[in-house]
């Protein structure tokens, strides 16, 4: 248990708490500047309600970033929603392709990042409930996951894209392959049916040369 003498508003007081010093110093700090910001708008106000103006105000902060804290959960839920319908369209994607390397990299890339965006964002939860500076940085980190987010689906889009055009090729390759195969199997017969005609020409030329030759006789 630390134990740290603070100075509000011309005050001294005994603050003790498990946190560092200079944490217990930096709240205090805060309190005392406003403290003094509301004092010095309205000299009227005697210490008391100053102070209870201060506290309503602090209240009024930390009901806010409360808020905005539950919204930030909405949102990952949403995003986790996101998530899961990504993973089932690359489930598709992979049992509909033939191992496409490009793909398969595509696809460990994009499930690489969303669990970095996972992992930034349960520490962002975390650090929002200490200070306000740190719901400032809390929003800086949600308008930087939406960046992160748009990017992703926009490879994702391009992915997909790639994807129906190799496939696409593929259905064509399969068209000409099946078209060759067609006309492989009507020149076998052509072939077949010519060396037959072929085999028998020879026979009826023998049997002609027999009749012919009278030493055949």
């Amino acid at each position: 248990m630390n134990t740290v003498t603070i100075n509000i508003n011309g005050m001294e007081y005994n603050l003790k708490g498990r946190e560092s010093e200079e944490y217990l110093l930096k709240i205090a700090s805060y309190v005392d500047e406003k403290v003094k910001d509301i004092m010095s708008s309205n000299r009227k106000l005697s210490s008391t309600a100053g102070a209870t103006l201060v506290a309503i105000n602090i209240t009024d902060e930390l009901y806010k970033a409360d808020k905005e804290i539950e919204s930030l959960l909405k949102k990952n839920a949403s995003l986790e929603e996101r998530n899961l319908t990504l993973k089932e369209r690359i489930k598709e994607i992979r049992d509909e392709s033939e191992n496409i390397d490009e793909l398969k990299k595509a696809i460990e890339d994009l499930k690489a990042e969303n669990l970095t965006l996972r992992e930034e964002v349960e520490n962002s939860y975390k650090e929002v409930k200490t200070t306000r500076e740190n719901n400032d940085i809390l929003k800086d980190n949600e308008k930087l996951y939406r960046d992160k987010f748009s990017k992703l689906n926009e490879d994702y889009r391009i992915m997909e894209e790639e994807y129906n055009k190799s496939k696409l090729e593929k259905d064509k390759l399969k068209e000409r392959h099946k078209e060759t195969k067609f006309q492989f199997q009507n020149l076998k017969y052509k072939v077949l049916d010519l060396e037959k005609k072929l085999l028998d020409a020879q026979v009826n030329l023998a049997n002609e040369k027999k009749k012919t030759n009278a030493l055949l006789k």
